[in-house]
């Protein structure tokens, strides 16, 4: 049976019907610890890549597209087909991504040899260790727009901390509902609406900052009984989604026909003069520590209604970001006595964002690892899938 050409988690990017990305040159990248086992790891479905890891070396390929598209996809069961070839009769372990509905993932599961599983934040993390050459463990600060979590949320704002073979999450934006699922990574108005009702549960119905009210009010007013009844509304910790609602509620950007369009705007608009943070809380649980973004969402509502100018306020978004994930990460130095940080996952490609964080850790002494020949997006994944599934593999940590 030929498997589906469009994954459920991708059908606005289908919508689109851009074109295949094209094809960049592999990556060589020697690695400080061998392999165990030979491995194959096939990557995500946006960006796609895939990475074969011998001995100390790991061959990552280069850009396959978005495997939604007809073009992509065909392409990659055909590097695959290669890749599988060059790596002979020799055992072989398959990476894929945790999310089963990845076109990758559908592929791996039909390949012979032993399959492992890899969350996509970990693999982020991981890829980013290697790639800085840094030794394992590692705190990671992972950020982006969708990846499956292990308890069926949609992570996207994590602090891990990372064996080659195991993670465990030590803290985490505090999650927010996305009405319409996917719809809800194309249109901004919908993570601005559900972050304002977090965020202003008492006065939500009275406030009306100024970008809503280019919203078709039917619209919003189905997405207000969708989100009162939970339905259709995964839960996600994504600071890309966030970052859409900002983007919105400053009237920056409206609508991500481009992959993150809105946040690219919103880094765009900022002031380079110096800012403080807005005020945020983390807040500890029995699961980890929760970054509170509420406050400053009260905060930024209030600005936009006082006609703020909106350089400062997206200048004072990133600085509050990055100021907040550098505390939840000084937290997990102190719980774990890792004093190793690496920041991967798309967010990361945010110069301010970035650095702010860096700068920040930095400064406390540590060291802190960031992409120099690998992505820091989704076409780092595999190479990070590669050195979990083959320590995973091994039984090695």
């Amino acid at each position: 049976m030929t498997p589906p050409l469009v994954s459920t988690d991708h059908a606005a990017r289908v919508a689109e019907k851009r074109p295949p990305a094209p094809e960049r040159a592999d990556v060589r990248i020697a690695v400080a610890c061998p392999f165990p086992f030979d491995v194959l790891a096939v990557g995500g479905e946006l960006k796609n890549t895939i990475c074969v890891g011998q001995g100390a070396l790991a061959v990552l390929s280069g850009w396959q597209g978005d495997l939604s598209q007809i073009d992509c996809y065909r392409h990659f069961v055909d590097s695959v087909s290669r890749a599988a070839d060059r790596l002979g009769r020799r055992p072989v372990v398959i990476g894929h991504d945790l999310h089963p509905a990845y076109l990758s993932t559908v592929h791996a599961r039909r390949l012979a040899p032993p399959k492992v599983a890899v969350q996509h934040h970990h693999a982020h993390a991981v890829s980013c260790a290697v790639d800085a050459e840094m030794t394992l463990p590692v705190i990671g600060i992972v950020c982006d727009g969708t990846g499956y979590g292990t308890d069926g949320a949609i992570w996207g704002g994590e602090v891990l901390l990372c064996n080659a073979r195991s993670f465990r999450r030590l803290a985490h934006l505090e999650y927010f509902p996305l009405p319409g699922g996917d719809a809800a990574a194309r249109w901004a108005w919908r993570p601005a609406m559900s972050v304002v009702r977090l965020a202003l549960p008492d006065s939500y119905t009275t406030i009306e900052p100024p970008a809503f009210r280019a919203v078709n009010a039917k619209e919003r007013a189905l997405i207000d009984r969708q989100l009162d009844a939970g339905l259709n509304s995964p839960s996600t910790s994504s600071l890309g989604r966030l970052f859409d609602a900002v983007a919105f509620l400053t009237g920056v950007c409206a609508q991500n026909e481009q992959e993150s369009q809105a946040a690219r705007a919103l880094q765009a608009a900022s002031t380079d003069e110096r800012v403080k943070p807005y005020p945020f809380a983390l807040i500890d649980d029995s699961e980890g520590v929760r970054l509170d973004w509420r406050p400053m969402i009260r905060s930024i509502v209030a600005d936009v209604q006082a006609d703020v100018c909106v350089g400062w306020i997206a200048a004072r978004f990133h600085e509050t970001v990055a100021a907040m994930f550098a505390a939840a990460a000084l937290r997990a130095v102190r719980e774990t006595g890792v004093e190793r940080v690496v920041l991967s996952g798309g967010c990361f490609v945010n110069e301010r964002l970035r650095e702010g964080v860096r700068s920040r850790l930095e400064d406390r002494g540590l060291q802190v690892g960031v992409h120099r020949r690998v992505s820091a997006g989704d076409a780092g994944l595999s190479l990070g899938q590669a050195v979990v599934a083959s320590a995973t593999a091994a039984g090695q940590e």
